[in-house]
């Protein structure tokens, strides 16, 4: 079995992304919505999920969480305790970047980020994680969108 993976791509330092580029990303964030992938953004929590909400609609949900997808025991988590072995679904890093919207931007040196949102590590110290989906959370999603 072999993890298809999902990236917008490196592009050069002169690159500008306009909001033609941020349709196709949901285009291809909505299409990993329908993979069996899915299931390991809903739990990876935070504004990872609110952006699968958005692709896959809150209705969506029960059937997403029913159970672990098929690739969890060869690309997912495997946690041992007390002697019993257990798997679920887990993202890559690679993953959480195209869930974010993440470009790689190259030059002769280095690879450097840029995202249409937060990534996990910025998002943990916004001060809008506070453990939970807030109001003040989905205020500051709807604004962002918006300003796209």
């Amino acid at each position: 079995m072999e993890l298809c993976t999902y990236s917008l791509g490196y592009k050069p330092p002169t690159f500008s992304a306009v909001y033609a580029d941020y349709v196709v990303y949901e285009q291809y964030r909505h299409e990993f919505m329908n993979q069996p992938r899915a299931r390991a953004v809903l739990l990876h929590g935070g504004l990872i999920c609110r952006l699968a909400l958005h692709s896959i609609g809150f209705d969506a949900l029960p059937s997403v969480l029913d159970g672990i997808s098929r690739e969890a025991v060869p690309f997912g988590l495997m946690l041992s305790i007390d002697g019993q072995t257990n798997f679920d679904n887990e993202l890559s890093e690679e993953e959480v970047d195209f869930i974010c919207g993440t470009y790689y931007i190259y030059d002769s040196k280095n690879v450097g980020k840029i995202s249409w949102w937060p990534r996990p590590q910025a998002w943990a110290t916004s001060g809008l994680n506070v453990g939970f989906w807030s109001t003040r959370c989905e205020h500051w999603f709807q604004k962002h969108l918006d300003n796209i």
